[in-house]
């Protein structure tokens, strides 16, 4: 709908300010919980910090792997010029990838510092789906990630998107996965004002987010993130963070 905003003369993307946004807010939030779990703030915030590092690293790789088939296909065009190429691969990213990406990085940090790797990942899990429910804003002002065609109520229609086809009524699968993880935001926060066992909120978080896009991705229309088996590759990563937090939520993890 809006891909760049002008503030002051200068033209922002639109994505990239809703995701600072989400960001701020969510390292904030975090800031503010983690005396909780006796981890300081600044290590809180350089902990997000790391975590951001490995979501882009890894939202990146997870679009460009997704993308092989494509870009075996049309390689000679992506492969033309170095304009065509950094016009490929400067967009697009996976959340999915992002999120382990994340964990990763956190994971490095928490190392480093010998800090509590669990009890990170609890103080910053109610702030994922804050983040990202920005992030799907953003997604929904430049138009990617878009939703199947509809012509219901509350249909969308783009007319100058990045990702999207525009002139085509859609479902704004966009504004219902932000509304969603707002929820589970929420859901998160009020669970997590008790101290709970190690990896009891981390778990509940990718239950329930798991379980959410694997349902959310029939709706999805952007079929060039790769399907097998009539699944798409977040339907698959889906299935094994459902094990992994049921584990995580069933489990002592101390």
């Amino acid at each position: 709908m809006f891909p760049t905003i002008e503030i002051y003369k200068v033209t922002i993307s639109t994505y990239a300010l809703l995701t600072v946004i989400g960001a701020v807010l969510g390292i904030y939030i975090a800031t503010r919980r983690s005396s909780m779990y006796n981890i300081g703030k600044e290590d809180t915030v350089f902990a997000s910090l790391y975590a951001g590092i490995g979501l882009l690293i890894g939202a990146k790789v997870l679009s460009i792997i997704s993308s092989i088939p494509i870009i075996i296909e049309y390689r000679k065009l992506i492969f033309a010029s170095f304009q065509t190429f950094a016009a490929f691969f400067s967009g697009g990213f996976v959340f999915y990838g992002g999120l382990i990406g994340a964990i990763i990085g956190a994971y490095f940090y928490c190392r480093r510092y010998k800090l509590d790797f669990i009890a990170v990942l609890d103080l910053l899990a109610p702030s994922v789906p804050l983040i990202h429910g920005f992030g799907r804003l953003g997604c929904f002002s430049a138009g990617c990630c878009y939703g199947i065609k509809y012509d219901g109520p509350l249909h969308v229609v783009f007319h100058d998107a990045i990702g999207a086809p525009n002139g085509i009524t859609l479902l704004p699968i966009q504004l219902i996965e932000s509304l969603i993880n707002f929820i589970l935001f929420l859901i998160l926060i009020i669970y997590a004002r008790k101290l709970r066992k190690p990896g009891r909120v981390i778990g509940l978080y990718l239950i329930f987010y798991s379980i959410i896009r694997f349902i959310l991705e029939f709706y999805r229309g952007d079929y060039a993130r790769g399907t097998f088996l009539n699944l798409s590759t977040s339907q698959w990563i889906s299935l094994p963070l459902l094990l992994v937090g049921i584990y995580m939520f069933y489990n002592n993890l101390k």
